[in-house]
């Protein structure tokens, strides 16, 4: 049994499908942001979205199944930068950094692109 579709193809997209940046939700007391994710680590994490968490805000970061605490320590030009306390452990560290990689490149713009690159390379060292 096939998994998904028609293996002989004939179905019925027309375009073909693009991998999707690796998005975060930011749950603050107020409301929750979805954002995506430029870079992370065990201490915090860059993120961009039209809208954003304002400086200072605390807030639950989620993504793909890895959960922290963290705070705003900056937003500007749509990007914010958050704090975990206490700090990601590394296994969920590589899990984010895996999906990610699985985007790179498939349609994103360029600076989510160097982005993502960079990245990959600062998590190979």
């Amino acid at each position: 049994m096939n998994g998904f579709g028609k293996s002989g193809g004939g179905g019925r997209r027309k375009a073909p499908r693009s991998e999707a940046p690796l998005l975060a939700v930011l749950s603050t007391i107020r409301t929750d942001h979805r954002a995506a994710i430029l870079d992370v680590s065990a201490m915090g994490a860059r993120l961009s979205a039209p809208h954003l968490p304002t400086e200072g805000e605390e807030l639950i970061f989620r993504a793909e199944k890895v959960q922290s605490f963290g705070r705003v320590i900056w937003s500007e030009g749509g990007q914010c930068g958050l704090e975990f306390d206490p700090p990601m452990v590394p296994a969920e560290v590589s899990r984010l950094r895996e999906e990610a990689s699985r985007w790179m490149g498939f349609g994103n713009s360029a600076d989510e692109t160097a982005a993502a690159e960079e990245w990959r390379l600062r998590a190979a060292r």
